[in-house]
């Protein structure tokens, strides 16, 4: 992509591993990355399957080692690793959540 662009294509992996592009503005939202992914053809149904769609969100991975003991506290922390869309922005390198 040229320096001075005005668009970011933003790789992203869905949770069947495939990986799509998404192309958005610079000053575009996560919001306008989920909204040009659902206009790919066959992405949503490659994300749902045979489910029935009930909704969109962003979820953060994390990676523990196994066997990590947790504390109650940390658990709760963690809530559902849902990301809120409001407020979150794209940068040149990543998501920012």
């Amino acid at each position: 992509m040229p320096e001075g662009s005005d668009t970011l294509i933003i790789p992203t992996i869905l949770t069947s591993g495939s990986l799509h592009f998404a192309e958005v503005s610079v000053d575009g939202q996560v919001q306008d990355v989920v909204d040009a992914l659902l206009q790919v053809d066959g992405v949503k149904e490659d994300i749902l399957g045979d489910l029935e769609e009930s909704g969109w969100a962003l979820q953060r991975v994390r990676l523990e080692p196994s066997g990590r003991p947790w504390e109650e506290d940390e658990l709760m922390a963690l809530g559902d690793g849902k990301c809120n869309f409001s407020g979150i922005a794209l940068s040149r390198q990543f998501i920012l959540c």
